[in-house]
């Protein structure tokens, strides 16, 4: 395996980052520090990882349904399992990942959309060899552990309803994709996922202790997954654009096709979903009169 290596541009706008005969044009961003954590990446052994393994998520992802569904029918004539202090942890520990990755990978975020501009976050990737590219593979990595979410609604028997594990499914396939060329649109999608994340399961978390918060909270939560599918759409539009108007942009038409189709399903649905759960009025139930006549 050769080593990777980096060139730089002479506008200094980029640099070119080159390995597995693949490059990667990205924001020259460097960090203060470091976290311990942090240290351990290497660009070039996690680029193969992908590079080589990425399809293997179409099969995790095939897996979780399979299993989601062989599960719901083991549990149909079984007791739903008491899961509140199992529930409250996993919960917590993916708050306090969401809340350490918007943190950490938003410092590189700030700096693309705010110091550099719009047009370079959505086509210039993160440094590959930074704490950001570092975060960008523990974001892909994490589509896995999500899956618990659906295990534990499944023992619980709660309702997994299409939404929820279409979600799951094609968000572990996308990121595994995209992590190929670590995409520049990427970064947006990536940083609005830990965001939101991080407030819900801070959510998630505050209920399984058993407190009812107002429904706003949740409708809020689900407003804010809206929000984050229509500037995925929107993104994934003007890339198209810039792309086709000769504008250097880190994402494959590939990659492209496949965000703007994943995106464009899932504003439908969450739209449809707050709709449906927020803003159509159900209609009130008829009192019983239990007097005889």
């Amino acid at each position: 395996m050769a080593a990777a290596t980096t060139a730089t541009t002479d506008t200094e706008r980029f640099k070119v980052w080159t390995g597995n005969n693949e490059s990667i044009i990205y924001s020259p961003f460097e960090y203060d520090s470091t976290w311990l954590i942090e240290s351990w990446w290497d660009d070039l052994t996690m680029h193969t990882f992908f590079k080589n393994h990425w399809f293997k998520s179409v099969y995790l992802a095939g897996a979780y349904i399979i299993v989601t569904n062989v599960l719901q029918k083991y549990m149909e004539t079984r007791k739903p399992k008491s899961m509140r202090p199992l529930l409250l942890v996993w919960n917590g520990l993916l708050a306090v990942f969401s809340v350490l990755g918007t943190w950490r990978f938003g410092i590189e975020f700030y700096d693309a959309v705010f110091t550099r501009g719009f047009i370079d976050s959505i086509c210039l990737a993160v440094n590959p060899r930074s704490p950001s590219a570092f975060w960008a593979c523990m974001f892909a990595l994490s589509k896995i552990a999500e899956f618990g979410d659906t295990m534990f609604l499944v023992l619980r028997k709660r309702p997994v309803i299409f939404l929820h594990w279409y979600h799951h499914a094609v968000v572990l396939v996308l990121s595994w994709h995209a992590a190929i060329e670590l995409t520049a649109p990427g970064r947006w999608f990536i940083f609005m996922n830990y965001l939101v994340h991080s407030i819900m399961y801070t959510y998630y978390a505050i209920t399984s202790l058993g407190y009812r918060l107002p429904k706003i909270v949740s409708m809020t939560v689900t407003f804010l997954q809206t929000l984050q599918m229509l500037i995925g759409v929107a993104i994934s539009c003007i890339v198209l654009y810039l792309k086709l108007n000769g504008e250097m942009c880190q994402q494959s038409y590939d990659n492209l096709a496949l965000s703007f189709g994943i995106y464009a399903s899932f504003l439908v649905l969450f739209s449809n979903f707050f709709n449906n759960a927020y803003l159509v009025k159900k209609p009130a139930k008829k009192a019983v009169n239990k007097k005889e006549e």
